[in-house]
């Protein structure tokens, strides 16, 4: 899997393009497999060329996403971006660029995108650190526990930039006119700033941002072309389209050869690069001409709020920025990423998990059960998972009446689903679950009684295979959903209890809680399954186990029942798994909090980053999943039995319709790994 590293901008800080292809091209130098990934990029009515490349979401797009309160759909968008750039271009190692935005929280959007793309985290800043240091840690506060595991350093970018007269930095069409490029203050002709070694630090006080580039103001790295220039002022073009600029004058006397003159007179004679002739007059000089109708005070106002980016097409300032660039990053930098080594605890954010499941579940291609085919959520739900492609749901009832709750939703109920009359069905089950339950006596008149409930005529068609899985209890109970499983399913082999956990979406993390839902008070040994098959599900799903056996205390802290149970629970699943990182008693907090598990449980290897929680009786586990969930506004997935021998899964009886989605994606996965067993 590629390695990804992110350049998050701190405050403003603009033009990131140049570290971004520096940094792609030092990689590239040092034989990795090395591409950029611009999750957002500038909107088409900016200019009139494709800004973006076609991996990317254009922040017009981005702005949308965020008004109808779809973050979390804005970050898997992105990240199928990203999969699909690592598929085409088989990169090793991904150098995504942050967002500088001022229609929305870029600091909650960069930290969602790195998260989701599990990378590592270099800040970028376009002024020295002490001046900067506070913005540096406001930007790194949205990134959770990443900002202490996951930050590599600092880039340093354009400190030494021109400012206009509000003292504001401008890197467009502001090189400065002394000399043939820049003058003085420009490193046009200068060699790159060797990379430093040292750590930096404000007023004495150690910042954590170790510069790992120095990377100086270059007018050149923003020197648009007079085509593109034309576009941004909707004039007409004549002349050099691939003569660049790097200053605005208004004499046509003192122009030099990097500047661009702003007139409404044709001049005699001129040695602007361009030429931007205002008010409709027409005419040639310089090596371009662009004419337009707007006035002069209008294009330079236009022209001196040009933002700082790099046209797609651009490809000669592309290789030139990537050159100037590269050389200034330090090599300790490129040796880390070129190692290829992932992170010691990698992420799996819940935009993640969700396009995993997506993804997954699209690809296992199953049939999945929807007993209670007329609920108007479960119907929602059905059309949400046909529209996209998740599996092919089911529906139990009659066709008409479930078309009219689908109306009234206001949804389609169109291709890719299905409808089955219980009615019509029903006697084809009667034999098959006589001989099923012959020990328990049953007879024919009792199975077509038993065969009225819609959970047990899907139960029996997944038993024999017409189905692949089955999802209930939006209005059944748990025990009406699990119970003809029991009898008719059974557990898989190997498998000594059936358990169930819910996959926790928190910000950063997804967690996953068991058992919450069904075992009243195991066992040691019972806890000890628990804990082996939620941690076995948490990997066959994507999340690194890091198995926390929760209880009141961490370690000897503290004495009671539950510690004695968390304790020899411990020891047995340890036993039974030794590959697994299990640990226990911990406390919540212990789990959880590095700075916590520091003090409590410093020498395990789960304390402080446990992503899967055993919690000692089903009194605790509900309790603490569903404050977690009410409370802290969380997305709890579940409950997924585990240990049964064809996946079946119970809904909470409040589930809203993306519960039911992404139950129903989970249902799928589980049946494509069971034939891929």
């Amino acid at each position: 899997m590629a390695r990804s590293v992110m350049l998050v901008p701190v405050g403003k800080s603009d033009g990131l393009f140049v570290a971004t292809n520096g940094l792609v091209k030092a990689l590239q130098d040092a034989g990795v497999k090395a591409v950029a990934f611009r999750p957002l990029d500038a909107c088409k009515n900016i200019c009139d060329k494709e800004c973006a490349q076609s991996y990317s979401i254009s922040k017009c797009e981005a702005v949308k996403y965020l008004s109808q309160g779809k973050k979390s759909e804005l970050v898997e968008a992105i990240l199928g971006n990203y999969y699909r750039l690592i598929k085409d271009t088989g990169a090793d190692v991904v150098v995504v660029e942050g967002v500088v935005a001022d229609k929305f929280d870029q600091n909650a959007i960069n930290s969602a995108i790195c998260h989701a793309v599990d990378g590592d985290i270099l800040v970028v800043s376009m002024g020295k650190c002490q001046k900067a240091m506070a913005l540096v840690k406001i930007a790194l506060s949205y990134f959770g526990n990443a900002a202490a595991t996951r930050f590599l350093g600092g880039i340093l970018l354009n400190a030494d930039a021109p400012r206009d007269a509000k003292g504001q930095k401008k890197l467009v069409l502001s090189g400065h006119r002394d000399g043939d490029c820049g003058g003085k203050d420009c490193a046009c002709h200068k060699p790159a700033a060797a990379p430093t070694t040292e750590a930096c630090s404000a007023d004495g006080a150690g910042c954590g941002c170790t510069p790992l580039a120095v990377i100086p103001y270059c007018c050149k790295n923003y020197a648009y072309r007079a085509s593109d220039l034309a576009g941004f002022i909707d004039g007409a073009l004549a002349g050099a389209g691939n003569a660049r600029a790097s200053t605005v004058v208004f004499d046509a006397a003192a122009a030099g050869e990097h500047d661009l003159l702003i007139t409404n007179q044709v001049p005699a004679e001129t040695k602007a690069a361009i030429v931007v002739l205002c008010d409709g007059v027409q005419g040639t000089a310089g090596q371009a001409t662009i004419c337009t109708k707007a006035s002069v005070w209008a294009v330079a106002e236009t022209l001196g709020s040009l933002p700082a980016f790099l046209l797609k097409d651009d490809a000669e300032r592309a290789e030139a920025v990537a050159a100037y660039a590269a050389p200034c990053f330090n090599p300790l930098l490129i040796d880390t990423l070129k190692s290829g080594k992932a992170a010691e605890f990698p992420l799996m954010s819940p935009e993640a998990f969700r396009y995993k499941l997506t993804e997954l579940a699209r690809a296992a291609n199953k049939r999945i059960a929807l007993p209670e085919g007329d609920e108007p959520r479960t119907v929602c739900a059905a059309a949400r998972v046909a529209a996209a492609k998740i599996a092919v749901p089911v529906l139990y009832g009659k066709k008409d009446e479930i078309l009219k709750v689908a109306a009234a939703q206001g949804v389609s109920l169109d291709e890719g689903v299905e409808f089955i009359d219980p009615d019509e069905i029903r006697d084809n089950y009667v034999d098959r679950l006589v001989e099923l339950r012959k020990k328990k006596g049953l007879t024919p008149e009792q199975a077509r009684e038993m065969l009225k409930d819609n959970v047990f005529l899907a139960t029996m068609m997944l038993e024999r295979d017409e189905v692949n899985g089955l999802v209930s209890g939006a209005v059944h109970t748990t025990a009406n959903t699990i119970r003809p499983a029991l009898q008719v399913i059974k557990t898989a082999p190997g498998a000594s209890l059936v358990s169930a956990i819910f996959f926790m979406l928190m910000e950063e993390q997804v967690y996953v809680f068991g058992d919450c839902a069904l075992n009243l008070n195991p066992n040691a040994d019972e806890l000890a399954q628990i804990a082996i098959q939620s941690a076995d599900t948490a990997k066959a799903f994507g999340i690194d186990p890091r198995v926390a056996m929760v209880t009141y205390s961490t370690g000897t802290s503290g004495k009671g029942p539950d510690v004695d149970l968390m304790t020899e629970a411990t020891k047995k699943a340890q036993e039974l798994r030794p590959d697994l990182n299990i640990d226990g008693p911990l406390q919540y907090d212990a789990s959880v909090m590095p700075d916590v598990a520091a003090q409590k449980a410093p020498n395990s290897k789960v304390a402080g980053k446990a992503t899967v929680f055993i919690f000692p009786s089903l009194s605790t586990g509900n309790t603490v999943y569903k404050a977690v969930q009410r409370s802290a506004n969380v997305v709890a997935i579940g409950p997924m039995l585990q240990g049964l021998n064809k996946p079946v899964n119970d809904l909470s009886r409040g589930a809203l319709v993306d519960d039911i989605v992404y139950t129903v994606a989970i249902t799928a996965i589980q049946a494509g790994q069971k034939d891929a067993k």
